[in-house]
């Protein structure tokens, strides 16, 4: 009897760690920060984009490592019920558009240029929202403020 416990027990520990997350939209909306885990790799992120479009300027960059990671810091990602979204930072707010997608496990942002970003969701929450970040190519931890 133990033996079967146990068995069952652990394939639903295995199949549960392969489970597809699916987000609900209502766990979206809100005001969301970058969790402050990920603020530092979050900054050597930005600096290496930066850098790649202007490597004449690494050093300056470089130099205003403390001024970008303000910036990181300030961001504000505020997600709307009514599909609509603005980015805020220390420059201002960039209004946009979002959706989900892919049967809940891609978050698709329209910007104002018409430009889309996809974001793939690995884990959501109504608390916690981790996703790879289709700029940057990277994963963030968001939380909310």
């Amino acid at each position: 009897m133990k033996l079967k416990l146990i068995t069952a027990v652990a394939a639903t520990v295995v199949l549960s760690a392969f489970t597809i997350v699916s987000t609900s939209e209502k766990d979206l909306v809100g005001s969301w920060k970058i969790d402050d885990s990920n603020i530092e790799g979050t900054v050597n992120k930005v600096i290496k984009k930066a850098v790649e479009a202007n490597p004449d300027a690494e050093d300056q960059i470089n130099a205003q490592k403390d001024a970008i990671a303000s910036m990181v810091k300030a961001v504000r990602l505020n997600i709307k019920a009514d599909h609509t979204y603005e980015s805020v930072s220390p420059q201002g707010a960039k209004p946009g558009k979002w959706a989900l997608t892919d049967n809940g496990k891609t978050l698709e942002f329209t910007k104002q240029d018409g430009s889309i970003r996809k974001d793939a969701i690995i884990e959501s929450s109504a608390t916690r929202l981790k996703m790879v970040n289709g700029d940057l190519a990277d994963t963030l931890v968001y939380v909310h403020p």
